[in-house]
């Protein structure tokens, strides 16, 4: 007499190696999702250093505060509303605080708190091991 069916050990390790293809997809089906994201927030911060640009040549000094710049901020779902940190140019963060993308004077494109998503985003290289640009 003859048994039809699988063990239970049969099933167990097809259930650890479709375990181990998802964590070798995900990540690689995530992380270009996040670049594509991410371009939001470098196009916010270029349109910020331009009109910090126009600013200072009206004023004198850069603008303290974003709504003092003469540019609209369309709506975003994916990052919260820029602003304009202590001495800087402007920043941007993403929604849920996941990282922070920060432009300097000289446009150059940097992320912070975020590990595994600036890496994800590829502001993981370049001069300062951060940078995006």
């Amino acid at each position: 007499m003859r048994k039809i069916g699988f063990t239970l050990v049969e099933i167990m390790m097809v259930v650890v190696m479709l375990g181990v293809l998802a964590a070798i997809a995900i990540p690689r089906i995530t992380a270009p999702n996040e670049r594509i994201l991410s371009a939001e927030g470098r196009q916010t911060l270029i349109a910020i250093l331009s009109a910090q640009k126009r600013y200072e040549l009206e004023n004198g000094a850069l603008a303290a505060q974003i709504t003092d710049l003469d540019f609209d901020i369309p709506a975003s779902n994916y990052f919260n509303p820029p602003s304009v940190p202590l001495g800087g140019i402007g920043q941007v963060q993403r929604t849920g605080g996941a990282y922070t993308l920060t432009i300097d004077a000289s446009g150059v494109i940097t992320c912070a708190g975020g590990g595994t998503n600036c890496a994800q985003i590829r502001c993981n290289m370049g001069g300062g091991g951060n940078q995006c640009n």
